[in-house]
């Protein structure tokens, strides 16, 4: 699923150091660095979709500079609200519940279902960018598009809320089995 892109589990995987060598070849220890270096790869990878949705975030700002500079308030109270949201959910994807891998853990995660979830966060990526990208309104302030623009952003933080919603919800079985 993450052949098309930069895939942060390998590069982890390779920034090896002398320590993680060495715990890499102690019995019992091994599986534990192994996971623990998904949950760093999994982190960078949700650092990478929260500084996507920042973009988003800075466009709609912008957008709202725009519409107060035109003297167009029509649409100002929608566009805090979209700012408002957005901002919500890059904190909630920065500050995502990790599965924990830890050495003698109360509830066992494998390997596949950490590989799963960052598979699943993986998805994320182009996901947040087109997002970000929908979010640069500030050219079409004023234009007979702007309405349709500021839905097509509503329904795609919207869609993307429900799927981190779902992530959640995903991690929270992992956590209960």
């Amino acid at each position: 699923m993450t052949s098309d892109r930069t895939d942060i589990r390998k590069q982890v995987e390779d920034s090896s150091g002398l320590l993680k060598k060495i715990q890499l070849v102690i019995p019992g220890f091994r599986g534990y660095r192994e996971l623990e270096d998904l949950r760093v790869a999994d982190e960078l990878l949700r650092r990478q979709v929260a500084l996507s949705l920042q973009k988003g975030l800075n466009s709609l700002r912008e957008g709202r500079r725009t519409l107060v500079e035109k003297g167009d308030y029509t649409y100002l109270e929608r566009v805090a609200s979209l700012i408002s949201r957005l901002q919500q959910l890059e904190g909630q994807v920065e500050h995502a519940e990790q599965v924990y891998s830890g050495i003698s853990p109360m509830i066992r995660v494998g390997q596949d279902t950490l590989n799963s979830l960052y598979d699943y966060d993986f998805a994320f990526i182009d996901t947040a960018s087109k997002l970000s990208s929908g979010c640069e309104i500030a050219g079409a302030v004023g234009t007979d598009g702007f309405e349709g623009l500021l839905d097509g952003v509503d329904n795609a933080i919207a869609g993307f809320k429900s799927a981190f919603d779902n992530r959640i919800r995903t991690v929270e079985k992992i956590q209960v089995k």
